[in-house]
């Protein structure tokens, strides 16, 4: 992932980290002296004024007030603070955040945009219309505060009226009663199987927990403690506001601790090995059969539509436990996790007082912030059409709206033909690589699966019913619809026995264009480019802006994805995503000596990086964390320059300080001390100095000299491709 994530839950300075295996990424390669973008001109032996980056001439320019008007910044020393200093003055940090960016002015601008399709008269069909209702619905504050938290009442209920094991069945399986799909064991997704790329299976996992982590439920912390604490005041706040006493809440509580603690401690699918992810966790339908016992839950699928699906992903350890607690005895427990795990699904969708509340619980605000800030207004909005099951209709509508016909489109496929085609090269280059590496390599790149702007197929929410307020209608049964067609696409492509993994779903919601945000998926060997990333070069230069400013945001964005199937993580991976073939036999197209080469220029790399005492007084960075995100930024920079040597009349300075606004940022000390400490991205004003200094034709553009802080001779640049 190449920047910056706003979470509703917490505030973060990159952008989206790893979903399980497939967005694990990180990078390693070399240059080649003849590539004429990783050696100098500059004369060779020259060493740099000091062994830290930048020679103490940089300043940390994230944090604000560390650039002043009267600062006499030159661009050969401190380039991030120079080129980005009419966005640093300028700058109005969010309240709630506390920050400002490129891509909180990006998010401001896609909400901008979901906001005028809601209010575009020319939009008329039926998504539109669905759209249009739900936004009337999540934007109507007099109507939610009329309802309070009503709206919830009718589906507790309905839990509390299950009076036996065999209803609790019923009521897992149906899809009318059931809409968010709540029980012990949750149909998530449909993906690959882990040794057959080719072949679909239904991933079933065990449900969230509230307090977060399986080990918060064996070893009590700190963080148990705080995590209990707010969880029994969101369960307390919402069913005493629906008229429950102390002591019935009390006991949903402990009810939901007891069922969360068992589901805790016979997870297991973290600890499986190669051989029981390939032959016990992947399962027929008769495998699932043989390990439920008394639990029913090839009864609950199919009720909720999975019949006909015959391929699973279990932890086969947990469902085989789950008759253990599947007993007359523990219905009231159940019951009580069913009604915790209803509030928390349906908590953002009631009045403003329960909404704000929510969002200081779970949002990582600045002291004494109250309200809803403009920052947090575009990120609660696409978290809320998550929670409804809405972000298909969004993406849809937002493509058709602002990419029908675009010529965006094109140009992100043409700039992403020509990166291939430059990594071709790129890796042809690489002398340190063997020739049957280098086969092996090319051959991945041929096959990845390039997903761009635009998913393969539409979103139909013509079934939902979505009823006004006029019509007794809320945000939480409209939500309720929502989750009912999601539910009903995985089940019906759960169906389908292959799996294609060049096919782009818009049922995805983890995949969701309208994103800021761009992935690699190394169990697909997949790039995604959303729609949503483009808006950083229209919120840094507006709509117009030139090819360079393209190149310098989306173009080594799209390169630093590509990258991340050549990292250190990646290249475990072969062209179709697997890491281990069909004998679990570990797959690794490159040669032992390569890959030994590849560690010793990564390691070079995160030794540089450890260098850096970005705020004075404070820690250093810890190369080792941040490495493979600084080898994607590397080959992101790397391969655009290799594509601009066949563009006439490339203007390089444009390119650079695009590339340098799109991380420009303002934050505090605190917010950036976070960032060193916890964050697989490297700063930003990092990602630009360094990733920078490495390439010739920055210091040509630049005429930098030995001595200017933005110098780095050949023999101590740490490129890795």
């Amino acid at each position: 992932m190449i920047g910056k994530k706003w979470n509703v839950f917490r505030k973060t300075t990159s952008i989206l980290l790893l979903v399980s295996l497939a967005l694990m990424s990180s990078g390693c390669g070399n240059k080649n002296s003849a590539s004429g973008s990783d050696t100098s001109s500059q004369e060779a032996g020259i060493s740099d004024s000091s062994g830290e980056p930048g020679g103490g001439k940089w300043v940390d320019s994230d944090v604000s007030g560390m650039v002043n008007p009267e600062d006499n910044i030159r661009l050969q020393d401190d380039f991030a603070a120079a080129a980005n200093k009419d966005y640093i003055l300028s700058a109005s940090l969010d309240p709630a955040y506390e920050e400002a960016s490129i891509v909180l002015d990006a998010d401001k601008l896609v909400y901008e945009r979901c906001m005028a399709i809601a209010s575009d008269e020319t939009m008329t069909d039926d998504n539109a219309l669905k759209y249009k209702a739900l936004v009337d619905l999540h934007s109507d504050w007099d109507e939610r505060n009329k309802l309070g938290v009503k709206p919830l009442e009718k589906y507790i209920i309905d839990i509390q009226s299950i009076s036996s094991i065999s209803e609790l069945t019923e009521y897992q399986g149906s899809l009318d009663r059931n809409p968010f799909g709540l029980g012990l064991l949750i149909p998530e997704s449909v993906g690959a199987q882990l040794q057959f790329p080719d072949k679909s299976t239904l991933n079933l996992v065990a449900p969230s927990l509230s307090l977060g982590s399986v080990s918060s439920y064996v070893e009590y912390t700190a963080n148990t403690l705080s995590a209990k604490e707010r969880c029994d005041e969101v369960i307390g706040y919402f069913l005493g506001r629906l008229g429950f006493s102390e002591k019935e809440i009390d006991d949903i509580l402990k009810g939901n601790y007891k069922v969360e603690t068992f589901i805790a401690r016979n997870s297991n699918i973290d600890y499986l090995s190669v051989s029981e992810m390939f032959t016990q966790a992947q399962n027929s339908r008769e495998g699932i059969s043989a390990l439920q016992g008394d639990y029913p839950l090839l009864q609950i699928l199919d009720s909720r539509g999975y019949l006909g699906c015959d391929n699973f992903y279990v932890d086969y350890t947990y469902l085989s436990s789950l008759s253990g607690i599947y007993t007359e005895k523990n219905l009231e427990d159940i019951k009580s996790f069913l009604i915790v795990h209803t509030i928390d699904s349906t908590k953002y969708l009631l009045d403003r007082e329960s909404y704000e509340k929510m969002v200081s619980l779970y949002t990582k605000s600045a002291k004494g912030h109250e309200g809803l800030s403009d920052g947090q207004l575009g990120v609660l909005f696409r978290n809320d059409m998550k929670i409804c099951g809405y972000l298909p209709l969004l993406d849809t509508l937002y493509l058709e709206k602002y990419f029908k016909d675009s010529e965006k489109t094109d140009q992100v496929e043409e700039f992403t033909d020509a990166l291939i085609k430059a990594y071709s090269q790129i890796l042809d280059e690489e002398d340190w690589m063997s020739d049957d590496t280098k086969t092996a390599a090319k051959e991945k790149l041929q096959n990845m699966a390039l997903h761009l702007i635009k998913p393969d197929n539409v979103a139909d929410y013509s079934s939902a019913e979505i009823k006004s307020y006029n019509e007794g209608g809320n945000l939480v049964d409209a939500a309720a619809e929502g989750m009912r067609i999601l539910e009903a696409h995985r089940a019906d492509i759960s169906k389908n026995p292959n799996f294609d993994r060049f096919k782009w779903d818009i049922y995805d919601e983890s995949r969701t264009t309208t994103e800021i945000n761009c992935v690699y998926y190394t169990g697909e060997n997949g790039i995604y480019i959303m729609a949503g990333y483009l808006a950083m070069c229209d919120a840094a230069y507006g709509e117009d802006a030139t090819l360079e400013q393209f190149a310098g945001i989306v173009g080594t964005t799209i390169g630093h994805e590509i990258t991340h199937g050549f990292d250190s993580n990646g290249t475990k991976f072969d062209l179709y995503g697997r890491q281990f073939d069909e004998n679990i036999t570990a797959i690794d197209w490159m040669a032992v000596e390569d890959r030994s080469k590849m560690d010793e220029k990564a390691s070079k790399l995160a030794g540089y990086f450890s260098l850096a005492r970005p705020i004075p007084g404070q820690q250093k960075v810890n190369g080792n964390n941040i490495k493979d995100e600084a080898i994607a930024d590397m080959g992101g920079i790397k391969s655009v320059l290799y594509v601009a040597r066949n563009i006439p009349d490339f203007d390089y300075d444009e390119f650079f300080r695009a590339f340098a606004r799109q991380y420009a940022q303002q934050t505090t000390k605190e917010n950036e001390l976070d960032t060193i400490r916890g964050d697989v991205h490297p700063l930003p004003f990092h990602r630009i100095n360094i990733m920078l200094q490495q390439y010739d034709e920055f210091i040509e553009t630049y005429d930098i000299k030995p001595g200017d802080g933005m110098y780095l001779s050949p023999e101590n640049r740490v490129t890795v491709w």
